[in-house]
This record gives structure tokens, C-alpha cells and sequence, in this order.
């Protein structure tokens, strides 16, 4: 199963590296020498230049489209400066191909993604520090929360202009739940086993555990575990939270992605064989779209022993190799922009990293409201700075005991992965 994801993987990078080209970043650059006013708020003062630079993406086809409006009017801001937009299909392709694509300078100049994997593309250097490009732009970054801010920093650099930060979530198909007889929403894992139990019939299985990094880890945490950057992945607490997983499948009572033929979890509770999963904001411009009858609930992270979560932030990051980092820190601004940031938090269902926006989340959103009381405790993710061999470790050994029945023990599991990182 490895090779042939690490085969199909490599196809689609030389797919799309073939599609896009050779043109490498930044391109269609030509300076001028014109200047225009300084201007307040958002607005401040800039050298013109023609310049298109490319931002790529990962994401719903509502949150693509609201990005493919967004994008217009930024010479408005940046005069002589233009965008563009490179999508790919998923996340799990957006991993796979961007490393094939830095390595041949093919990747775009900016690009938006999740706390989950940057930890090690910054140890790599992928990433250009942005601090002295700020600066250089005339950027003001004091509208930016400082805690969404943190969580794009290390070593005191700054990596990322910040688009979002929010709690994972626990999604419920209401219809579902109301059917089976089910009353009060779970507040413990115990809790959603009964649940699944009810709700496991006619086909539909009672909760969608993807066998995913992103799901590990929020089980994790609630029972107060976590990887501790690669230092804690054997803990007690790590142990017993990936047993919970391992029984609900042993229950009968979970499905997983590769079992229902699709690409993420998602799309199973879309197509209603789940009735439960855990999740994020995502799935609501995703559900907009690929399920629009759907009638769910969002619910706060079940606890296992103790109250816990991942903290989920996206951020625009200048790529390494572009050949205007200036005009490329000018884009990840523009694309940050309260327009934008508003838009996207009533459309997709982001909370802004500006504290002024981010105040009308819950309102916009009334459906996330029970999620607002993980916020102080909500946590990044942890993973070791080699990011992919963590994940390329753990998540096959996880597919063999759950799918494949494998004798090895959970303990077993994270001791195997464990020794590879000492």
C-alpha cells in the first residue's frame, strides 16, 4: 500500500509539474519606477511594478471560488501587482507535490496552508522569513491577532501572514441522531461509542474515523496527550487514545475513508454512511456544496480524560525560491486583507486572525458556537520537524491493525515509531 500511494504520489507531482510548466516563481515581473500616495488603513504607500504572482491552494470548491474573487482588485492596493490562483485536488495531494515542486522550481510563490505540516518545511528552510519583507512592503501586521501570529513564528522569525485560528470539531447528522432516539449531544468518548452503537444500521455506520494524522492527534489530546514535537509519541495517554480508536472499529460501529471509497472523511459523513466524525470549519463550505440537505450539529471535542484539541490555523507562506519575495508578502497581505478575511469567515466559515473580525465569528456562525469554550485550551499540533517520515510511520502501521487486522498492539505501534525518532 506505501508504494503504490508513494507511486501514485510521484505520478501526480510530474503530472502537474508538467502542466504548469518550467516558468518557476514569480513571473511576468517588470519594475517601474512610478510611486503612488500613502494611503490609510490597509492601503500603504507602494513602488509599482508588473508583477503576477501565484498563490496555490488546497480546498472546497466554495472556498476556491470565494478565493477566485478575492483575488481580483488587487492593484487597487499594489498597483502593477496581479494574481493568481493554482489549486490542487486535496490536501493529501497538496503534501505530496509541493516538495517535487519546490525542488524543481516549479512550486508557487505563495502558498496557504495548515499548522499541521509547517513545522518541518520551516526547519528545512523552505520558507522565506518574512519579517524584513514586511517591512520592506510598508506592512502594518498589528491588526493580526499576536496568539494567531505565534503560531507562524520560531526562533523569533516570522513565517506566515495568518488567515485563520480554530478548534477542531465533532460533526453530527441531527436527522440521524433524532431517528435513533438519541438525546443529549456526547461530552465523552464512552458517550459517542453508545451513540455509534444506536446509530449503526441500514448501512450507516455510527461514527467516520479517518486513519489521519489530524484525527490521532485530537484523541490524543483529549486524554492529555499530544507528540511533544516528537519527544511523547508513546505516552500512556497517546496509547489509550488510539486504543479508543482501534475499538470502535473493533465495536463495528466506525467506518473509515478507504473503507467507503473516498478520498476523506468528508465525504462519508456527505454521503451519509456516518453519522458522526470528527472534523473542522472546512466541512461547512464543503457541505454547502456537496450536501446541502444535510442537517447537523457541531458539537465540542469529546473528552476522553480530560478536555482537549487541536488548534487549527491556516497562513499564507512565502515560498524559498520566488523571485519577488517582496511582491509575493504583498499578495499573502492583500489575500489577508478585512475584505477578505470577512468574506471567507461568512462563506466558509473561518475565524480571522484579526481580532476585530474574529469578534463577529460566532454570530456569523451560530453553529459553531459550541466550539467557542475550546478555544483556551485548544492546542497546535506537535508533530516532529521530519513531519512526513512521522506520518509515513504512524498512519500505515495504523491502517494494518485497523483495516488489515494486524497483531501488532497499539503500545507496539507507537514504540515502533518512537524509536525513530530518539
Amino acid at each position: 500500500m506505501k508504494k503504490t500511494q508513494k507511486a501514485l504520489a510521484l505520478l501526480m507531482s510530474v503530472m502537474l509539474l508538467v502542466s504548469i510548466g518550467l516558468a518557476g516563481c514569480g513571473n511576468n515581473t517588470t519594475p517601474a519606477a512610478t510611486n503612488t500616495p500613502t494611503s490609510s488603513g490597509n492601503e500603504p504607500a507602494q513602488t509599482v511594478e508588473n508583477v503576477t504572482v501565484r498563490f496555490g491552494m488546497w480546498g472546497s470548491e466554495k472556498e476556491i471560488n470565494v478565493y477566485n474573487e478575492l483575488l481580483k482588485g488587487s492593484e487597487s492596493m499594489f498597483p502593477g501587482l496581479k494574481l493568481e490562483i493554482q489549486t490542487y485536488p486535496s490536501s493529501a495531494d497538496f503534501w505530496n507535490i509541493l516538495p517535487a515542486q519546490i525542488a524543481a522550481k516549479t512550486a508557487p510563490d505563495i502558498v496557504k496552508l495548515t499548522n499541521e505540516g509547517a513545522y518541518e518545511y520551516i526547519e528545512k528552510g523552505m520558507f522565506t522569513p518574512i519579517d524584513d519583507l514586511v517591512a520592506q512592503a510598508k506592512l502594518d501586521m498589528s491588526a493580526y491577532a499576536d496568539s494567531a501570529k505565534a503560531i507562524w513564528a520560531s526562533d523569533g522569525k516570522q513565517y506566515g501572514i495568518p488567515v485563520s485560528v480554530v478548534p477542531a470539531m465533532f460533526f453530527i447528522n441531527k436527522d440521524m441522531w433524532d431517528a435513533a432516539g438519541l438525546k443529549d449531544y456526547p461530552t465523552t468518548w464512552a458517550e459517542v461509542k453508545e451513540a455509534a452503537k444506536a446509530l449503526t444500521k441500514d448501512g450507516v455506520k455510527g461514527i467516520c474515523i479517518n486513519i489521519h494524522e489530524y484525527h490521532f492527534t485530537n484523541y490524543a489530546l483529549t486524554f492529555g496527550g499530544g507528540w511533544g514535537n516528537g519527544k511523547t509519541i508513546n505516552s500512556e495517554a497517546n496509547i489509550k487514545a488510539l486504543e479508543t480508536i482501534v475499538d470502535f472499529y473493533k465495536e463495528g460501529v466506525a467506518i473509515s475513508p478507504q473503507e467507503a471509497g473516498f478520498g476523506w472523511d468528508g465525504e462519508v459523513f456527505a454521503n451519509k454512511l456516518a453519522a458522526m466524525s470528527t472534523g473542522g470549519y472546512w466541512y461547512k463550505g464543503y457541505l454547502d456544496e456537496a450536501a446541502p440537505d444535510i442537517n447537523y450539529v457541531v458539537i465540542g471535542m469529546p473528552e476522553g480524560t480530560t478536555k482537549g484539541s487541536t488548534s487549527h490555523s491556516d497562513a499564507w507562506v512565502v515560498l524559498k525560491d520566488t523571485s519577488n519575495p517582496v511582491a509575493a508578502v504583498k499578495a499573502a497581505y492583500y489575500l489577508t486583507r478585512d475584505e477578505a478575511l470577512d468574506k471567507i469567515m461568512r462563506e466558509v466559515g473561518i475565524n480571522p486572525s484579526k481580532p476585530a473580525l474574529s469578534g463577529n465569528y460566532f454570530e456569523v456562525n451560530p453553529e459553531f458556537k459550541p466550539i467557542e469554550a475550546m478555544v483556551p485550551y485548544a492546542k497546535d499540533f506537535g508533530y516532529p520537524s521530519d513531519t512526513k517520515k512521522f506520518i509515513d510511520t504512524i498512519v500505515p502501521a495504523m491502517q494494518e491493525k485497523i483495516l488489515a487486522n494486524s497483531d501488532k498492539s497499539v503500545k507496539e505501534i507507537l514504540d515502533e515509531v518512537q524509536e525513530q525518532f530518539k
